[in-house]
C-alpha cells in the first residue's frame, strides 16, 4: 500500500487581515469564513468603541481585540495551506469550502465541503493534520493530508 502525502503552508501578515476587515467588513467575513467560523469570530470581538454608529457594519468595523484578529488570520492561513496541499490553490475552490474547526482539546481540524471531498476522493482516505502558530504580526499554518488508496485503487 502506497501512502500519498500532500503538503501546504501559508504565512499571513496579521495587520493585512485587520485592514481587509476594516475595508470590507461583513462582506469579507461572509466571503471567506463559514457560518461557524463567523460565529466563533464574533464571540471574540470586543464591544464597539464609544461614539460609533449602531449599524451592523460599524460594529464589525470597530477595532477588534487581538485574539479575534488572530483567529481570523489563523483561519485564513489554514485555508490557504489546505488549498495548497490540494494542489489547486483556490482555482475552483471557495474559501468556504474549507472550514477550520477546533476540537475540545484545542486541536485545529480540517473539514472540507462535500463537493471538495468528492473531488479529492480519488486520493483515497485522507487524514488531515494542521498546525497553526502566531507571533506578533504573523501567523503561519501548515497542512498535511496523508492519504491511503481505497481498495478499488489498489
Amino acid at each position: 500500500m502506497t501512502l500519498t502525502i500532500h503538503l501546504g503552508t501559508d504565512l499571513v501578515y496579521i495587520p493585512r487581515i485587520q485592514a481587509t476587515l476594516d475595508r470590507f467588513g461583513e462582506r469579507f467575513l461572509q466571503r471567506v469564513y463559514t457560518l461557524s467560523e463567523q460565529q466563533d469570530y464574533k464571540q471574540r470581538v470586543s464591544q464597539p468603541e464609544t461614539g460609533l454608529g449602531k449599524t451592523p457594519r460599524s460594529r464589525v468595523l470597530a477595532r477588534t481585540n487581538r485574539a479575534a484578529i488572530h483567529y481570523l488570520a489563523g483561519r485564513w492561513a489554514a485555508k490557504e495551506a489546505v488549498a495548497k496541499a490540494l494542489g489547486t490553490g483556490f482555482a475552483g475552490v471557495r474559501y468556504t469550502d474549507i472550514e477550520i474547526q477546533r476540537l475540545d482539546s484545542g486541536v485545529p481540524q480540517v473539514q472540507l465541503s462535500p463537493t471538495l471531498s468528492a473531488q479529492i476522493a480519488v486520493w483515497g482516505r485522507c487524514c488531515w493534520q494542521l498546525s497553526l502558530s502566531h507571533d506578533q504580526d504573523y501567523c503561519i499554518a501548515v497542512a498535511i493530508a496523508v492519504c491511503t488508496p481505497s481498495k478499488e485503487q489498489t
